[in-house]
């Protein structure tokens, strides 16, 4: 690889903030952006010309691939590229490598600059954001001199590292030092061969190495794939991003899907409390505002020969083909105009863009139909897709509450309020009855009402879907008791005996 591509040597620049001053390693940095001049820096606009659309099919077919690098920052999109530029700079605070030479102003007090995770579902953008922002920083830049004393070192800005598939610690390590060699054109693979060594001294090494260089950032994406991982590989995890955080100062980032969750709330709970940045949980887009942001900038790029304007309908169809995934969206744009092409339709319908979804999105059409149900319980059958909260889900439904079911509440017990609420949420009876029991069994004081069904609900997400037969009906449940004409779902759970006279279950 040619040493341009990769290298940048440093121009320093003059820093307003006090603690940044007389540091190379910042001084050497791109300057801090407003939110207006990262957006500008962040899109991407692929190359368009009108007269393309007279071109023959053969060649618009190539023109429609562009749309693969369109890139249209929305607040989100600042907002990672904030809190990097504050994780970088931090980092480098109280590691001034002319003052550590020096040893005129060492400070051993470590750094306090910390990362944040990034969590969302498959193809909400997460990885993309980033690379974008990574982007706007040079990976490596050399250092000759400074302040008029000779000054060499390769300061290593920023580094991305994928998970390996199997959340394995050597897999870890082959991509540290693969990446550090390709990057800095190093042979540290070759000086310490992972299947040589312990991992505990492979992680020292990536440690040494990462400080020796100044690593500012380290990004760790598909962080799910630790849920593959065995023989304790999340918690060495932990502890090689707790030594780089604690001891060296340099932030992790860490970026997966709802899978991820488990993990993050529990073996890498620690490495997050010192976290200064927050955490950033992206879900899917609403049909909202930034969506019709996304689509108008996305629209001008049509190579049919008519090009259709965007209406709500066209709008409306993308996001409920998509579900506001903008990963599929995007694709899904292509893939129907060239459909239209294809077809000899030349315009891009609603029509044409269902069809082209029935076609080429076959694989995630069962997720899809997941979302846009809004069965929780279906939703949950996926792990990349599963929501960041499922209280979010709770509280949605018991905002739907009727003002018929005041009455029913004052003279139902708190168990029975909670099992109607289950029921409401599509919950079987049977089903509700029994996580309500468990749920208040494990309850060691008195919980409110909302506390109780999103406990008793968590439970029923973990319960198999019965069994249907031939004409659709549940098994289990033949007739729905919170459907019968003219009665409401607490007089129906009597007659059916789920609530017995005496208010036993």
């Amino acid at each position: 690889m040619d040493r341009k591509d990769t290298f940048t040597y440093a121009k320093y620049l003059p820093q307003v903030i006090d603690e940044y001053k007389g540091n190379p390693f910042i001084e050497a940095l791109p300057p801090i952006l407003s939110a207006m001049k990262a957006a500008d820096l962040l899109t991407v606009e692929p190359g368009y010309h009108e007269a393309e659309r007279e071109l023959d099919a053969l060649y618009r077919f190539h023109c429609i691939q562009r749309l693969s690098r369109y890139f249209q920052p929305l607040d989100t999109h600042i907002d990672v590229e904030q809190r990097v530029s504050r994780s970088i700079r931090q980092s480098y605070v109280n590691r001034n490598p002319v003052a550590i030479l020096d040893k005129t102003d060492f400070r051993s007090v470590r750094s306090t600059a910390a990362g944040f995770t990034v969590i969302g579902m498959s193809g909400v953008g997460k990885t993309t954001a980033m690379e974008r922002v990574l982007s706007l920083y040079p990976q490596c830049i050399v250092h000759t001199k400074y302040a008029k004393k000779p000054f060499y070192i390769k300061q290593l800005v920023w580094m991305k590292l994928d998970c390996p598939y199997d959340g394995s610690i050597r897999g870890l390590c082959l991509n540290f030092f693969n990446e550090i060699d390709r990057i800095l054109e190093t042979e540290y693979s070759k000086l310490f061969p992972v299947l040589k060594y312990t991992v505990d001294t492979l992680l020292i090494k990536m440690a040494t190495i990462a400080s020796t260089h100044g690593l500012g950032l380290l990004v760790i994406d598909e962080i799910q794939h630790l849920s593959q991982a065995k023989s304790g590989g999340p918690e060495k995890m932990l502890n090689f991003f707790v030594t780089l955080v604690n001891t060296i100062g340099v932030p992790v980032v860490l970026i997966g899907t709802t899978k991820a969750m488990p993990i993050l709330q529990s073996e890498f709970r620690q490495a997050r409390r010192g976290s200064g940045q927050g955490d950033l949980f992206w879900d899917r887009m609403p049909n909202d505002f930034s969506w019709e942001i996304i689509l108008q900038s996305m629209w001008k790029y049509q190579w049919t020969k008519y090009p259709s304007p965007l209406t709500k309908e066209l709008s409306d169809t993308i996001y409920d083909e998509s579900q506001g995934i903008i990963d599929l969206a995007i694709k899904l744009y292509a893939i129907a105009q060239t459909k239209a092409i294809a077809d000899g339709i030349e315009a891009v319908t609603p029509k044409i863009i269902r069809e082209a979804a029935a076609e080429k999105l076959r694989l995630v059409k069962p997720m899809l139909d997941a979302l846009r149900s809004g069965n929780m319980k279906k939703i949950m059958q996926y792990e990349d897709i599963r929501p960041i909260s499922v209280e979010d889900y709770v509280a949605l439904h018991a905002a739907r509450i009727q003002a018929s079911d005041m009455s029913m509440q004052t003279a139902a017990s708190l168990e029975e309020q909670a099992v109607l609420k289950l029921l409401e949420m599509d919950i079987p009876a049977k089903t509700a009855q029994q996580c309500v029991k468990r749920a208040l069994s494990g309850m060691k004081s008195a919980q409110p009402l909302s506390m109780l069904i999103q406990k008793a609900f968590k439970l029923a997400l973990q319960i198999t879907e019965p069994k249907e037969e031939k004409d659709g009906a549940p098994v289990s449940e033949k007739k729905d008791v919170r459907q019968s004409a003219g009665k409401t779902a607490y007089q129906n759970l009597k007659e059916t005996g789920a609530i017995a006279e005496d208010g036993e279950w």
